[in-house]
């Protein structure tokens, strides 16, 4: 059996995830690459394959935007993979129009926040159970653009005064609150929990959502998870918010404990059940 520690990294078939994943698989953690789609995953999976000779590196693909097939995707990493030391939540979309999931979530906050908060719940005994001598992580890739952004609690679907990057920014948001809530809710012995800003990266995401922007190279935005999700001790306390590898104080609405706890509230709701760890394990 493999000593190495685990990892497992969402959207890591391009930009920043990819960069993430590379990094640690060349650092010589265990990587477990996730994807929506099937032939990409098993591409890139070969790429890197081959790029890292001695590398441990397996795939997985399930749609975040799904609940059905989140649970689904736990269930084989939980089967294929008896210890996890990491979890990057990295996967993000930004939508050029509004749609509903499935689920009858808004897709921008189905995959950046719901879908990522039933993976970590689901995730999380074998994450706490895997802390030997060092605690767990889940680290939350989030934006600048929490700032900017508001948890619409009357309307986490939007379906007044949608934009995209008003979703955006709402799911972002919720990335900074969950890692907050997270800390609040474990054990720093056991797991430890993190979001970040990393830069303005040369991203399809930022593309997307603002245009010919020239952003940073994708090795400069993968720094700073790569550094938490591979570091031996944990230096910084849980719940910190890094922008640009610097630990800074996140958004005042980041911080509102009210609102923090009716989001997590809600989160289990639109995960259909009130204790979605149960319902998988």
């Amino acid at each position: 059996m493999s000593d190495r520690r685990v990892v497992l990294v969402t959207g890591s078939t391009d930009g920043i995830g990819r960069a993430t994943a590379r990094a640690l698989a060349a650092g010589g953690m265990k990587v477990i690459l996730h994807g929506r789609s099937k032939p990409k995953v098993d591409a890139v999976l070969a790429r890197l394959t081959e790029e890292l000779p001695g590398a441990e590196i397996e795939g997985v693909s399930f749609d975040l935007g799904s609940q059905t097939a989140v649970r689904r995707g736990a269930e084989q990493i939980l089967a294929r993979v008896p210890a996890l030391h990491a979890l990057v939540n990295n996967a993000g979309i930004f939508a050029d129009e509004r749609t509903l999931t499935e689920d009858g979530i808004e897709l921008t906050f189905a995959v950046s926040h719901i879908g990522h908060f039933l993976l970590t719940e689901l995730l999380a005994p074998r994450l706490e159970a895997s802390a030997d001598g060092s605690p767990s992580r889940v680290i939350n890739v989030s934006s600048i653009a929490h700032t900017r952004g508001r948890i619409h609690l009357d309307d986490l679907t939007l379906s007044a005064g949608w934009t995209g990057y008003a979703a955006y920014a709402q799911a972002k948001l919720a990335n900074v609150m969950h890692a907050l809530e997270l800390a609040k809710r474990h054990d720093p012995a056991k797991l430890v929990a993190y979001s970040l800003h990393p830069g303005v990266i040369g991203t399809k995401l930022l593309r997307q959502g603002f245009g010919p922007i020239q952003g940073g190279p994708v090795d400069a935005g993968a720094r700073t998870p790569v550094r938490l999700a591979a570091a031996e001790t944990v230096d910084d306390p849980s719940g910190t918010y890094f922008s640009e590898g610097t630990a800074t104080q996140p958004a005042a609405a980041a911080r509102d404990l009210d609102v923090r706890s009716a989001l997590w509230d809600a989160s289990l709701r639109l995960c259909s059940t009130t204790n979605p760890k149960r319902s998988q394990v």
